[in-house]
């Protein structure tokens, strides 16, 4: 009766999202958070390969005279690939979720790839330092803390809207704000934490180790790339 008791909490404490309720196959927790932590390494990896491919003087002339089909269609590819994601969490199997994932993982992974020439190597070994302490120290606060990180969505996601809209408008203006890329550095902390809350408030199951993978993954390049503006100089 107490085991019941207990999972009727853990069920209401998950907000009513199809996908944290997902019920389809079950794994240990400990492959699931292996699974997980493998997903975000490759998002990496991926990112890696993609700098590599950019170096090479004709795929980036290729990219230069053909700038804006590349940007408009990665950011396709991104949308898409969140869209057959979800999709794919609503299915049994994990086939179009893991499809999802490839799709987010290489569009955004392509882009980020495009920034890193223009740094040096150090630059860039220094920020994803600095990233990969980030991860650590608020996946074991998201960890220790969940009654904290529950509570950080909501203002997450407002103080996301507001520090969009400020970036916009100072861009409009000419307004030099290099204390946005701290300030985007701090809000995705939150949401590191919080997303590691969630992910360990799901179900464990290799689609839900895919979606939680994406999340976090977004979460740490937005750091990474805010890092390497802060750190970062330029070749």
């Amino acid at each position: 009766m107490e085991d019941q008791n207990v999972a009727t909490q853990d069920e209401r404490a998950i907000p009513p999202f199809d996908p944290a309720r997902d019920h389809s196959a079950r794994i240990s927790r400990r492959l699931y958070n292996v699974i997980m932590g493998g997903l975000v390494i490759v998002g990496f990896a991926v990112i890696g390969a993609c700098a590599a491919l950019v170096t090479t003087p004709g795929f980036m002339l290729a990219v230069y005279q053909n700038y804006l089909p590349i940007m408009f269609g990665s950011v396709a590819a991104s949308i898409a690939g969140i869209v057959v994601l979800n999709l794919g969490m609503k299915r049994e199997g994990f086939g179009m979720a893991l499809a999802g994932y490839a799709l987010v993982v290489a569009s955004i992974g392509f882009t980020t790839g495009l920034i890193l020439p223009l740094y040096d190597l150090p630059s860039i070994a220094n920020a994803f330092v600095g990233t990969a302490i980030i991860a650590a120290l608020f996946t074991l606060l998201g960890a220790t803390f969940p009654a904290f990180f529950a509570r950080v969505q909501g203002v997450a996601m407002t103080a996301l809207f507001a520090l969009l809209v400020v970036s916009i408008v100072g861009g409009f203006m000419g307004v030099s704000m290099g204390w946005l890329d701290y300030a985007v550095i701090l809000l995705f902390c939150g949401f590191i934490g919080f997303d590691t809350y969630r992910a360990q408030q799901c179900e464990a199951t290799v689609k839900m180790a895919i979606f939680n993978a994406v999340q976090i993954w977004l979460d740490l390049v937005n750091v990474f790339i805010r890092l390497l503006a802060i750190v970062g100089r330029r070749n």
